[in-house]
């Protein structure tokens, strides 16, 4: 029997940290014979290769990588007949994870050049979050959903003290759009 190419699916990336990466990828198909190597490739141009920058896993971290760079990023799977590449992703890289940026400190990058920052040091260490007792409606754990969340606690509490005030008060590093994470956050 003839032997194909062995067919790859490539996975979002993510922890993204300005210097590294992680994604993934999956053998559909070894082609007919047995898989020899598989990983990522990436490159800053489209179609990365086994020629540029690989790893030899598709769970290994992409490492080196320039920060607040676009990138492309292939699985690959190896057996007798050749190399088989997954579909094409791309990323921004983003910032470096606890470098300075935005009056704040860089805790998150989503892959599209944008990212959340937390302040720098804490506003206050006895602050309550929301009213006790009162319904405060529809918010959400997940990331950029924040400042919907902290929204929603100013509008249904308006003693000064709680700590979604303290953030919507700030003015830190020249910026005033502070609010409080979402538990993912």
């Amino acid at each position: 029997p003839q032997v194909a190419l062995p067919i790859v699916f490539t996975s979002d990336i993510f922890d993204i940290r300005g210097n590294t990466a992680r994604g993934g990828g999956s053998i559909i198909d070894d082609g007919g014979n047995s898989i020899t190597s598989q990983g990522l490739c990436w490159s800053t141009k489209p179609n990365p290769t086994t020629a540029n920058s690989t790893t030899d896993s598709f769970e290994r971290a992409m490492d080196g990588l320039s920060p607040n760079t676009l990138y492309y990023v292939r699985a690959y799977a190896v057996n007798s007949s050749g190399t088989g590449y997954g579909n094409q992703v791309s990323f921004n890289s983003g910032f470096l994870i606890g470098s300075i940026y935005g009056g704040g400190i860089v805790f998150h990058n989503d892959g599209k050049g944008h990212g959340l920052v937390c302040a720098p040091m804490d506003q206050s260490t006895g602050a309550e979050w929301g009213c006790y007792g009162t319904l405060i409606g529809e918010t959400s754990p997940n990331i950029n959903t924040g400042a919907t969340n902290t929204a929603a606690i100013l509008n249904k509490c308006p003693k000064e003290s709680l700590a979604a005030h303290i953030c919507n008060d700030l003015e830190l590093n020249t910026y005033s759009d502070w609010y409080l994470p979402s538990k993912v956050e």
